[in-house]
């Protein structure tokens, strides 16, 4: 399987809360991963810094950094990525859309022990402003094997057009 397209993505997520002992404690989760187009396939890959803050009598921060994980996602349930356009008024920074097709699909990185999205068919990914257009090429290139496959899988009774050069 040869590698089509890559992008750099984070994700976070954030938590605070009140201790029982009185103290304060936040919480936060950064992603940093990478997300590539496969000839069959899309395959995320990332890793995970905790980093929580006490407040309390003193001030205390611990961070984690997670082992790089995995997940490979299957075209089948994938319907496609874009990049939304920026209106005026937004000051966040560019972000991939993926769309899956079955909610199983980003299940392992959306679902109750991942990052928790707001809703399980969409994974919206940050990207740095440096790489939209290489995020802008990945979702033509997705859209691009996405149709060469419901070609393929159409059948020998649908006409097709001749191969040009």
């Amino acid at each position: 399987m040869n590698s089509l397209a890559a992008v750099p993505f984070s994700l976070k997520r954030s938590t605070d809360m009140w201790t029982s002992g009185g103290e304060y404690e936040s919480t936060t989760q950064t992603a940093h991963g990478l997300v590539r187009l496969e000839s069959d396939r899309l395959v995320l890959q990332w890793r995970v810094a905790v980093q929580t803050q006490l407040f309390g009598a003193g001030y205390e921060t611990r961070e984690e950094i997670e082992p790089v994980q995995e997940m490979v996602i299957p075209l089948a349930s994938v319907a496609g990525a874009v990049v939304p356009r920026r209106r005026w008024w937004q000051f966040t920074g560019p972000r991939l859309v993926l769309t899956a097709t079955d909610l199983l699909a980003f299940e392992k990185i959306a679902g109750q022990q991942g990052l928790k999205l707001k809703h399980p068919a969409k994974l919206v990914l940050r990207i740095k402003r440096g790489d939209r257009l290489v995020a802008d090429e990945f979702a033509a290139e997705l859209a691009l094997t996405l149709a060469r496959q419901q070609v393929e899988d159409a059948g020998p009774g649908v006409p097709r057009l001749p191969a040009g050069d």
